[in-house]
């Protein structure tokens, strides 16, 4: 894998609207700048305060309007390969270096070649998915201009090489301290206290419970119904268990089916670890959560202070 240097970084609008978006960056691999009224020839020359009196005059752009318009269309003339561009296109984040090779085409348009191909992957082979990316750099498809420099850049480059920010590498060091401890407070709770805190974890996700079936068993089986997408489930809730005990289970879900979308078994103690040894190796219909899972589940669900409190 090589790492992706560049001197600067510049986000570009592909067109009012994103209307070149999809030919540039599907079809042609290029950058495409509007501005058609802007002569070509003075740009190419490099007169760019002929082209900044265009706008004062012709245009009667204020003086700060001008200059950001010459400003943006000299980037897209002048800039070197060795800066990266990015865009937002299809809710991911593209990226590509550029040749300043500029073409006019017959709707007055203008383009230059991208090196290669427009890039919606960071240097590993992720996706880059707008879901994924800092709010900070996604505001930067909201300039209401064409082309300027990301005050992110260090992130924009950090997240193409997959590499993460000190402050990240420091929170999920916390998070898995956090799981850790939270582990272990789970493993001290009393047991109708596991059970509600089970129950909660589901409640929080947006699980209605139907109801609980087995409340003269050691166990307590929940019946859940999803409202929004009327997915029905069955919980198995186990104090403790092992691996032939955990396959009786599995036996019995099989005939049910048709009644049921899914169906978890969450244990808060595996004998012998086989249980989760089986999940590793094996394909299981059944959503199995061990007491890791539950910890992390109930950092998700706002829940550790709730823990926090029952084992205090």
């Amino acid at each position: 894998m090589t790492k992706i240097k560049a001197n600067k970084v510049l986000f570009i609008k592909l067109g009012q609207g994103g209307e070149f978006e999809k030919e540039c960056i599907e079809k042609n691999q290029t950058l495409r700048l509007g501005y058609r009224e802007v002569d070509h020839n003075l740009c190419l020359a490099g007169h760019w305060d002929k082209v900044h009196n265009y706008f004062t005059t012709e245009e009667n752009s204020k003086t700060f309007v001008a200059t950001s318009h010459s400003n943006q269309i000299k980037q897209f003339y002048e800039e070197g390969d060795k800066t990266l561009w990015i865009t937002f296109y299809a809710n991911k984040l593209w990226w590509c270096f550029s040749k300043p090779e500029i073409t006019l085409l017959p709707d007055k348009t203008k383009t230059r070649p991208v090196n290669g191909k427009w890039s919606d992957k960071d240097i590993k082979g992720n996706v880059l998915l707008g879901g994924n990316i800092s709010g900070k750099l996604l505001k930067t498809q909201g300039f209401r201009g064409t082309i300027c420099s990301v005050p992110e850049e260090k992130y924009a480059l950090a997240k193409i090489n997959c590499e993460q920010m000190k402050e990240v590498v420091e929170v999920e060091k916390a998070m898995f301290e956090l799981k850790s401890k939270l582990t272990l407070l789970i493993q001290n709770l009393q047991w109708k206290d596991f059970e509600t805190l089970v129950d909660l974890i589901f409640r929080q996700a947006g699980w209605q419970r139907i109801s609980d079936l087995g409340k003269t068993q050691k166990t307590l089986d929940l019946e859940l119904l999803a409202p929004v997408t009327g997915e029905k489930a069955i919980v198995q809730i186990k104090a403790q268990s092992n691996l032939k005990e955990f396959l009786d289970y599995e036996e019995r879900f099989v005939p049910m089916n048709n009644d049921y979308d899914k169906f978890f078994f969450v244990l808060h103690t595996d004998k012998n670890d086989r249980i989760r040894t089986y999940e590793e190796n094996e394909v299981t219909a059944v959503k199995i959560y061990l007491v890791d899972k539950v910890a992390e589940l109930t950092i998700s669900a706002g829940l550790v202070e709730w823990v926090i409190k029952k084992t205090s």
